[in-house]
């Protein structure tokens, strides 16, 4: 058996990734959203839309963009014409970005003045800074109907009011996920746009710069909207799919354990919800996979066979993923420890085949011990010592310069800095952030939870439903996948040291063992340390390939020893796919009666 790609894998590769790529662009959000609208210069500044008679309104929406940096993005007054006066009426606070705000207060009137109640001054760093609020649609509702046919006026000193009414076609009846931003959106589409459009970063600079570039490349192709901003994420989460088989069939040299593995991670649902999410975390979880699979294809192959030049281009591919991650998202880095021990043990491993091999020649064909001294010395001159040099290139140097060179598309000479003070400083903000995310927040979930599902975290929820009905995105993973994941990872560590103390391992080779092991606890054992102390389920991500690589040696071990049969894996697979139809209404925001929402929830907190 041969872990290379044949013409087969690649056919089985690009059937799974178009039917997972097919699955993830279905509602995956819209290609328009409003574009152009009003900025107010001044505080207190106001419109008033003239409807030319009396008409009910019930419902107001509101489509805000960027705003400023302190978690307001605007607020708007507004008041109805009651006998020739002007009287409270209702009050808008954007509260995200991106997105459709409303109210639903009643009223009838035959005027709406609007005053804009915001305009917040940088006190900190320059009292004559302004941050605006970005007013870019409005629309009235009277019942089902959206009203045409108004009038605005303004004061002399209002202008580009207009624009606020200039695509009405875009409005809707209610805000959703097609429509806008949801949960951490509100942070890196709007970086993003910041960095295309060379402003000034105001909101996010909580992460390095380069997922926000990815985002930004999406936006510039297919436009500010939701489909602009999460495309990206999705096509990275396709490209997981064959890189999953990839590494499969690398691991375990056969064709139907790379499409198991690959199968789990089409249908894992952490995978299916944070892909299609506006976020770094396709971009890191990607890269991860890449800098571990070239460490792979070092760690399972003979470095004297291969000779030394080629021998250290994987290293090399290794740590550039790894800086790339790094770039992205710190999460990345924590994997560099499980790439130092993988290193150190492929050295060992080697060296000890080689000085097997060696006593093999001198008890067959009689070479003396100075030949073999020669040869082991040869070999860690060049395969160890001078490989190590390498990897201080590889692992450090083009990390570094990667994560530095990311940081290119931020204006940071606005500043009067230079590139590199300008990373220093954000590696000390974000670390300082970091370490004061302390707040109590309902859907955080300790890292000791994560492995059993325990906590999922509540990214969407339906507004303006008709009654009994409801919407809803969580995050959290194949339940499938978690938990015979988490029996797998200690019946492997049970394995490993069962080997070690009686010579014998019932699962396998140690060498291939290990791999996911160290994998998975180098993503996942850093959080138990980290100095942030609120977490969720889904920094647990960047676990699930190896999490999914372990599942796949069990199954692969009962079918070997004949506890279970091929037909029970086959049945196994068919539950999981059927997990996933179940639970996908929860997974993409699909508007269902709320019954069938509150029936899937499983354990207690399982809430949503």
């Amino acid at each position: 058996m041969t872990g290379k790609i044949n013409k087969k894998d690649t056919i089985i590769m690009t059937i799974m990734t178009i039917i997972y790529l097919i699955i993830a662009l279905i509602n995956l959000g819209s290609f328009d959203a409003p574009k152009s609208g009003w900025e107010p210069n001044t505080l207190n500044e106001s419109f008033v839309v003239d409807f030319g008679k009396e008409v009910t309104i019930d419902k107001i929406m509101l489509f805000g963009g960027l705003g400023h940096e302190w978690g307001c993005f605007g607020s708007l007054e507004i008041e109805a014409n009651q006998d020739g006066e002007f009287k409270p009426y209702s009050y808008l606070d954007m509260k995200s970005v991106f997105k459709w705000h409303y109210t639903t207060d009643t009223v009838t009137t035959d005027k709406l003045r609007f005053t804009n109640r915001y305009l917040r001054t940088d006190i900190e760093h320059d009292k004559n800074r302004f941050y605006k609020a970005e007013y870019l649609e409005i629309g009235f509702f009277s019942g089902e109907n959206l009203l045409t046919g108004f009038t605005t006026t303004t004061e002399p000193s209002t202008v580009g009011v207009e624009k606020l009414f200039d695509e009405q076609e875009l409005v809707p009846d209610r805000p959703t996920v097609l429509n806008g931003t949801y949960f951490d959106e509100i942070y890196f589409p709007r970086t993003a746009l910041e960095q295309l459009e060379k402003r000034d970063i105001l909101y996010e600079n909580t992460h390095p710069p380069l997922g926000k570039t990815i985002i930004a490349f999406g936006i510039s192709i297919f436009g500010m909207n939701p489909f602009g901003w999460r495309i990206m994420g999705t096509l990275f989460g396709a490209a997981m799919i064959p890189l999953m088989y990839i590494i499969a069939k690398r691991f375990f040299k056969n064709t139907f354990w790379a499409f198991f593995c690959t199968y789990l991670m089409m249908f894992d649902f952490m995978h299916f919800t944070q892909t299609r999410l506006a976020t770094i975390d396709s971009y890191t979880v990607l890269f991860i996979m890449m800098m571990f699979y070239f460490m792979f294809d070092y760690y399972d192959s003979k470095s004297y066979e291969r000779g030394f030049f080629k021998s250290i281009i994987p290293l090399l591919l290794s740590g550039i993923f790894l800086g790339l991650g790094g770039a992205t998202k710190w999460i990345a880095l924590y994997g560099a420890s499980g790439l130092a021990i993988l290193f150190f043990l492929s050295r060992g491993y080697e060296y000890n085949d080689l000085n097997n091999q060696l006593n093999l020649r001198i008890n067959n064909e009689g070479i003396s011990r100075k030949i073999k001294s020669k040869e082991l010395s040869g070999w860690l001159s060049k395969y160890f010592f001078l490989t190590c040099l390498f990897c201080i290139i590889f692992f450090i140097v083009i990390p570094i310069t990667i994560y530095v060179l990311s940081f290119i598309p931020i204006d940071y000479k606005e500043n009067n800095i230079s590139l590199l003070e300008s990373v220093l400083a954000s590696v000390k903000s974000m670390f300082e952030y970091h370490k004061g995310v302390v707040e109590s927040h309902p859907y955080a979930s300790p890292w000791y939870e994560w492995p059993l599902d325990i906590r999922p975290i509540f990214y969407f929820q339906g507004a303006l439903l008709p009654a009994n009905w409801g919407a809803a995105i969580a995050g959290f993973g194949h339940p499938l996948l978690f938990w015979i994941g988490f029996v797998a990872f200690f019946i492997i560590l049970w394995s490993l040291l069962a080997s070690l103390f009686k010579k014998r391992n019932f699962l396998g080779e140690n060498k291939l063992l290990l791999f996911p092991v160290i994998g998975y606890l180098s993503q996942y054992l850093p959080w138990v340390i980290a100095p942030r102390k609120i977490t969720f389920i889904y920094h647990y991500f960047s676990c699930i390939p190896f999490l999914i690589l372990m599942v796949g040696i069990l199954f692969r071990y009962l079918e070997e020893k004949n506890i279970i049969s091929r037909k029970f894996t086959e049945i196994f697979l068919i539950v999981f796919l059927l997990l996933f139809i179940i639970y996908y209404p929860l997974l993409s925001g699909l508007e269902v009666p709320r019954v069938y929402l509150n029936i899937i929830q499983l354990l207690p907190r399982w809430e949503w």
